[in-house]
C-alpha cells in the first residue's frame, strides 16, 4: 500500500443539483446520448431521508456514471449565476471536428442552440446551456495526438480564442476544406459568428 507518493485518480463524474430531474435527464439523453444506469426515487416519509426526492447515475459510455443528478424541488436557478462562484463548465470531447460539426447539426434540428463557439487553437469547443443554465462544452482536439495538444496549450497566445460560427465552420467543410485548413481559417478570423454572443451565465 503507497502513502508517500501521490497517486493520480481519474476524474470519473460531476454530480449536479436540479430542481427538475425529468427535463434533465432528457436534455442529457439527446445532447450526450446519455443512459442512466440506476434512478432512486426516495419516499418524502421515508425515516432518515437525505436531502433529495431523487438520484439518477448516468453515462454514455462505458463507466458506471459520468453525472449524478439529484433532485431537489426546493432549489431555484441562480439568475445571478455569473456573479457567483461556480464550476464554470463541464466538458464532453468528440475524436473528431465533424463529429462535433454533426452533433451540432443533430441538435439544432431537435432545437437545441449553442450560446457560443470558439476555435481555442489547441480544440474547438461549441458550448450549450442545460435546462438548468449549467455550461456543457463539447470539443475537438485541433491536433491530432493528445501530447501535441498539451504542447499547444502550454504555447496558447494571449489570445486565448477566437470566436466562430459553427454554420460557417459546417459550410467550409462541406466546400472541401480539411479540418486543419477550417482551423486555420477560423484562426485567422475568417468565420465569426454573425453577431456577438451574450455569454450572460456562460462565464
Amino acid at each position: 500500500m503507497n502513502t508517500d507518493i501521490i497517486i493520480h485518480p481519474k476524474l470519473q463524474h460531476v454530480g449536479l443539483t436540479t430542481p427538475n430531474l425529468d427535463a434533465m435527464l432528457d436534455w442529457y439523453r439527446k445532447v450526450l446520448g446519455l443512459t442512466v444506469n440506476k434512478r432512486v426515487d426516495v419516499p418524502a416519509g421515508q425515516p432518515g431521508r437525505p436531502p433529495f426526492r431523487a438520484v439518477a447515475f448516468g453515462s454514455n459510455d462505458e463507466i458506471n456514471h459520468r453525472i449524478s443528478f439529484f433532485e431537489m424541488p426546493e432549489i431555484s436557478v441562480d439568475p445571478d449565476r455569473n456573479r457567483h462562484a461556480k464550476v464554470q463548465h463541464i466538458a464532453f470531447s468528440y475524436d473528431t471536428l465533424d463529429d462535433l460539426l454533426g452533433t451540432h447539426i443533430r441538435l439544432k434540428e431537435l432545437g437545441i442552440h449553442p450560446v457560443w463557439a470558439a476555435d481555442q487553437f489547441f480544440q474547438t469547443a461549441i458550448y450549450y446551456e442545460d435546462p438548468d443554465g449549467n455550461i456543457v462544452e463539447l470539443n475537438a482536439n485541433n491536433f491530432e495526438s493528445e501530447w501535441t495538444v498539451i504542447e499547444q496549450l502550454k504555447a496558447l497566445p494571449t489570445r486565448l480564442l477566437v470566436y466562430v460560427d459553427p454554420e460557417k465552420l459546417i459550410a467550409a467543410r462541406k466546400a472541401g476544406a480539411s479540418p486543419w485548413e477550417v482551423h486555420q481559417r477560423a484562426t485567422a478570423g475568417e468565420f465569426p459568428p454573425t453577431k456577438p454572443y451574450e455569454l450572460g451565465s456562460s462565464y
